[in-house]
């Protein structure tokens, strides 16, 4: 199982990765707004986290949660907004209180992964019944950058693997590397009285 090493942290920070899909103007896209809270689970760097932190502004709050203490080291010496807090967790448990953000990230995380559907529930855990689960992935495709395709993750795939716990919202392509997904939880979707299909 592929997982991104630490020692490489520079690469998240390449200006082709700003021009191929830049943070604030995709995080935008899917609705981070003033006030939210905004989970980052695998923030690495800090790509999306501070993004978020200037969208929500100082009314809102972020979550920059990594694995591992060097990402968050470098995110820190990157330097981060006041409104970020950077949090050590572990693969399915995140030590953040139930139902805190608005919209929980999950960016090129879930394929490193073994159990895409336990990460998942633990980010639907920290996200509010009314929130959304945002899913970027690298489309499953032979190119010179990012991960071998076969460590990638299909978007079919990931969508079969989660069939019966959650529901898909909305779900398409950013550029021609990355797809998206965003996601509720089946509970959540069921108790706020939707009408929509589970995953088959």
């Amino acid at each position: 199982m592929h997982k991104f090493d630490p020692e490489n942290a520079a690469r998240l920070e390449r200006h082709e990765r700003y021009a191929l899909i830049p943070p604030e103007t995709t995080l935008r896209r899917f609705g981070v707004r003033s006030d939210m809270v905004v989970t980052d689970i695998g923030a690495g760097t800090g790509y999306f986290a501070r993004a978020a932190a200037r969208l929500v502004g100082p009314a809102g709050h972020v979550y920059a949660v990594d694995m591992a203490q060097a990402m968050l080291d470098h995110m820190r010496s990157n330097g981060l907004p006041e409104n970020v807090d950077p949090v050590l967790s572990g693969e399915y448990a995140i030590p953040l209180r139930t139902g805190c953000a608005d919209l929980t990230l999950l960016a090129f995380v879930v394929h490193e992964t073994p159990d895409a559907l336990r990460l998942l529930r633990e980010a639907a855990r920290v996200t509010r019944p009314e929130g959304r689960i945002l899913v970027i992935e690298w489309k499953q495709q032979v190119e010179e950058s990012g991960p071998p395709a076969e460590e990638r993750l299909d978007q079919m795939e990931l969508h079969r693997r989660i069939a019966g716990h959650f529901f898909v919202k909305e779900q398409g392509h950013l550029n021609p590397s990355h797809y998206y997904s965003v996601l509720v939880a089946a509970h959540a979707e069921a108790e706020g009285g939707a009408s929509r299909e589970i995953l088959r």
